[in-house]
Order: C-alpha cells, then sequence, then structure tokens
C-alpha cells in the first residue's frame, strides 16, 4: 500500500476510533502507574501504522486490542500489579459498528492535527520520528539511514514524541474549551 493510500486508510478507518479508545483506556488505567494515555495511543497508531492494512478486518476493533496488548506490556514491565487490574485490562468490550461518515471525517481532521504538529518540528527530528513511528525502522536504522547516532536519534524521537503529545494535548483542549462555551451559549437561554 503507498503512503497516500495508507495515510487515507489510517484516517479513515483507524483515527475515527480515537475517542472511544482514549474512554476505555481512561477508565482501565486510572491510578496505574507508568500509563500514560498519550504514549499508549501514540504506541497503538505506530503499530496499526506497520501492520498489513489489508490484513486487518475490523479496524476499530484491532486499535482496541493493540491498546489492550500496549497497557499489558506496560504492566508486566512494572513490579506490581494487583490481579484485579490484569483481570480488568484483560476483558475487553468492544462496541462494534463502523461509526459512519462522522467519525471519517474526524479521522480526516486527526490526521491534519498530527500532520500540523510534525510541521512544525525541525527536518531532522521530523524524519527520525517519521523513519520510527511510519515506517517501523530501529534506533540504529534511523542512525544509519541518516548518518547520525544512535543516541542523536533517540534525542530526536523523545523531542518528537513529546512535542507531538503536547500539540494534540493542546488541540484538544482548544476544542473541549470551545464546544463547552458554545454549549453554554446554546443553552444560556433556557
Amino acid at each position: 500500500m503507498e503512503l497516500g493510500e495508507r495515510t487515507r486508510w489510517f484516517a479513515r478507518e483507524v483515527l475515527p476510533h480515537e475517542a472511544d479508545v482514549r474512554r476505555w483506556l481512561a477508565r482501565k488505567i486510572r491510578g496505574l502507574p507508568n500509563c500514560d494515555l498519550d504514549e499508549i495511543m501514540q504506541e497503538s497508531y505506530a503499530r496499526l501504522w506497520v501492520a498489513s492494512a489489508e490484513r486487518i478486518v475490523n479496524p476499530r476493533a484491532y486499535l482496541f486490542v493493540t491498546a489492550r496488548h500496549v497497557v499489558g506490556e506496560i504492566l508486566r514491565r512494572s513490579r506490581i500489579v494487583s490481579i484485579e487490574t490484569m483481570a480488568d485490562i484483560d476483558t475487553l468490550n468492544i462496541p462494534d459498528g463502523d461509526g459512519g461518515p462522522e467519525r471519517r471525517v474526524s479521522g480526516r481532521e486527526e490526521v491534519e492535527r498530527i500532520r500540523r504538529a510534525l510541521a512544525k518540528l525541525p527536518s531532522k527530528c521530523r524524519r527520525a520520528f517519521e523513519l520510527r513511528k511510519f515506517e517501523g525502522l530501529s534506533q540504529r536504522e534511523i542512525a544509519e539511514r541518516m548518518g547520525i547516532s544512535q543516541s542523536t536519534v533517540e534525542k530526536h524521537l523523545i523531542k518528537a514524541l513529546r512535542w507531538v503529545i503536547s500539540e494534540m494535548k493542546e488541540t484538544y483542549k482548544d476544542e473541549r474549551t470551545t464546544a463547552e462555551k458554545r454549549h453554554v451559549f446554546l443553552h444560556k437561554g433556557q
């Protein structure tokens, strides 16, 4: 699948489900050590990006399961995790349905937000991030391809991930504030 086609597929089939996955994850990871919602989402997106899209029958379910696996890996690396927590993470009730045109529009908007966030990064930092997250290269492979050290690659990746997460949080915060103001305005006269 070509990059443009993959991007359209991702925007149409994966990104529209982010809000549902975030809500589900927020309930499941509340209070868990080392579980950052944004990082889990980014890692889930990265894994879906490099997966064979042609073989994914239900992208919504695949995103939920991928996010669950990411959380499971984080918890397995943790020293102490309660049995109840693991049981909660292992149970997954994924609502079915394609979400319709609203979700597709939301997905396109999400891809555009990510593009805008990445466009603000310095070129080498952006390139390292794209090679890692979109092409699935290792730090060593990125270092070889870009002609830089692995430690520099790591610094670029950390900077890029922090930047993208920060930009996405800011975007969501701005949208939430706008929606809340709109709600207050519309219901003010009632």
